[in-house]
């Protein structure tokens, strides 16, 4: 992995994103981490926890979800990759995407509270599938709009750090949205009810989705669309479409070693809330929920710590290395978690956030920026700028392989023995083997993500060869 990033010559002006485009692009950031990722923090919490699902009602749920995704995504990806306007081949789709999604999100949230465990259900599935299909309408444009807005190796990952902060903040949000959904103000009966307030939450979180979403499809042009290269560019088939993605080696790889270190880090967090809120605090939603909130302070505070350091290393050693230093540290967090998840000194758990949040920063800012290396190492091969399959394919990627864990997580924490209804009263040896799944799982799958990404072929001089080679086959953009 050998890389000449430090002798990279500093951005041109003309392959530099104006500041006021980098933030307004940027404003997208929470709709995407909002729209995707709440439903997967508070899941178990609002399911298991308080209405006693079992664990497993709730992997189908998730899962049901991505799997929906998985059909609409490239579907949608190859829609606006093949789409003409005036506006451009992303931005009428941003626009409407971000209205419906706003409006049907609620409905999610909105069951009647007299149903049965399995009408519930299906209620969350039938609604979060009309949901993430106007999301998608919204999403898939979004993303591959990332692609298209410079040529130069190190401004994409400049653009990718705004959208990092934003997404951060997101995050910070969805890190105590489990606190929130216990205020007072939701209780029913003087008891504390995640459900309920998670109704009126996502009345919030709806409007956010409505208003930050429409501002990149009106301050953000595609810099690619009104060039020869997309006006002359023939309309490829779907199933074309798809089968020259998945030809591209490269993105195989990437997608592979995403699967891996998000599969680990889903797993991780879903024990964790089990370990966390049941074997070290008691059973203590209360503590266990401020517990999350503060978490979240420390991820967020070492996410932003991370961002920068690590936009600049990039440009010094290339994306990859840094990449592999951002799962090493992520290493660090999972194997620690034997001492440091401990019922006598519950604030040792917080070590582990901070460790996690400056993963996470090299993994948000790297993996989006290698994606766009990758359409233009495709551009070479093929002739053609399919930003939006491969950003559909790869989103997918991301939600399946958090899903994944959590559908794992699901079932392997009943075999455990674990029971809800039992709250902290759990059989002997059940904490012990959730402790053994919660260290040993993880470790295995981010080794495996770390020995994909030494073999990832993309370095910044490589990076450089494909856009000489690019601009002497069509010019520049």
């Amino acid at each position: 992995m050998e890389d000449n990033a430090s002798t990279t010559p500093l951005v041109s002006n003309e392959d530099k994103v104006p500041f006021l485009k980098k933030l307004a692009y940027a404003a997208g950031g929470p709709v995407d981490i909002l729209g995707v990722w709440v439903m997967v923090s508070i899941a178990y919490q609002v399911f298991n926890f308080e209405l006693k699902m079992p664990p497993t009602y709730v992997a189908i749920i998730l899962m049901s979800l991505r799997l929906w995704d998985g059909v609409m995504d490239p579907l949608m990806g190859w829609i606006s990759d093949n789409f003409r306007s005036k506006w451009g081949r992303r931005r009428p789709f941003i626009l409407v995407g971000a209205i419906l999604a706003g409006i049907t999100y609620p409905f999610i949230w909105w069951f009647p509270t007299d149903m049965s465990q399995e009408g519930i259900m299906f209620w969350v599935i039938g609604f979060g599938i009309l949901f993430y299909t106007c999301f998608t309408i919204w999403a898939m444009p979004y993303q591959s709009m990332l692609m298209e807005m410079t040529p130069d190796y190190n401004e994409r990952t400049r653009v990718a750090e705004i959208r990092s902060y934003f997404q951060t903040v997101a995050g910070f949000f969805n890190g105590w949205v489990w606190w929130l959904s216990m205020l007072p103000i939701f209780f029913i009966d003087g008891v504390a009810s995640p459900s309920n307030g998670m109704r009126y939450i996502s009345l919030g979180i709806a409007v956010v989705i409505l208003v930050l979403g429409i501002i990149p499809a009106i301050f953000v042009k595609e810099r690619y669309y009104e060039t020869d290269l997309i006006q002359n560019q023939k309309q490829v088939k779907l199933l074309d479409s798809l089968k020259a993605t998945f030809s591209n080696r490269p993105f195989l790889i990437l997608c592979g070693l995403t699967i891996f270190f998000l599969l680990a880090t889903s797993i991780f967090d879903s024990y964790g809330r089990y370990v966390g809120t049941y074997y070290v605090l008691g059973g203590d939603w209360n503590e266990g929920a401020k517990f999350a909130g503060y978490g979240t302070i420390i991820y967020m505070a070492f996410s932003f710590m991370f961002i920068p350091l690590f936009r600049r290393l990039s440009e010094k050693i290339g994306k990859p290395k840094v990449l592999m230093l951002a799962m090493l540290l992520v290493v660090i967090a999972v194997t620690t978690t034997w001492w440091t998840f401990n019922p006598n000194n519950p604030w040792l758990m917080l070590a582990n956030t901070a460790f996690i949040g400056a993963g996470y920063a090299g993994l948000w800012l790297m993996i989006p920026s290698m994606q766009i290396d990758v359409v233009d190492y495709d551009e070479l091969k093929t002739g053609e700028r399919r930003e939006g399959s491969f950003a559909s394919i790869f989103s997918w990627v991301l939600k399946f392989s958090f899903v994944i864990g959590f559908m794992i997580s699901g079932p392997l924490i009943e075999l455990t023995g674990f029971d809800a209804n039992l709250d902290s009263a759990q059989p002997e040896g059940v904490y012990d083997i959730m402790r053994i799944g919660f260290l040993i799982i993880p470790i295995a799958s981010l080794i495996i993500a770390i020995l994909l990404l030494k073999i990832f072929p993309i370095t910044s001089k490589k990076a450089a060869e494909i856009r000489v080679q690019l601009e002497e086959r069509r010019g520049k953009v």
